[in-house]
């Protein structure tokens, strides 16, 4: 599951502080690299945080429309998934017409990853 958000990256001497207008807190680095890494590991820390509490993901921030003066702006992708704790795979029943099973079975499909990726993209997670 890939999740996008806007950052702001504020330079302040030769190190830099981080900003997620969509997340309260932030982050900051020494020099960009570790800005950059920082902001990665942060995003998906309160992605995770929120998926655990079963709250709703903010809807990201137009990036067009975020200035900033001391810095740049960009966007960061992260996949949250191996940091969420309620990660356990559950067993569900489904009913599937038999003529779709044939197919499937002959093509050796996955059930359970197809399943789980129509599941993501029913749900835009």
């Amino acid at each position: 599951m890939l999740k996008s958000y806007p950052a702001i990256f504020h330079k302040e001497s030769s190190s830099y502080w981080v900003e997620f207008p969509d997340f309260a807190g932030g982050t900051e680095g020494d020099n960009l690299e570790e800005a950059m890494k920082n902001a990665h590991e942060m995003l998906e820390s309160a992605l995770a945080a929120y998926i655990d509490e079963g709250m709703d993901l903010p809807r990201a921030s137009e990036i067009t429309t975020l200035k900033v003066e001391d810095g740049f702006t960009t966007m960061i992708q992260v996949d949250p998934t191996p940091f969420i704790k309620n990660n356990k795979a559950i067993r569900k029943n489904v009913t599937v017409p038999e003529w779709l099973i044939r197919l499937a079975d002959r093509e050796n499909v996955n059930y359970s990853e197809v399943l789980t990726q129509a599941l993501e993209k029913q749900l835009q997670t």
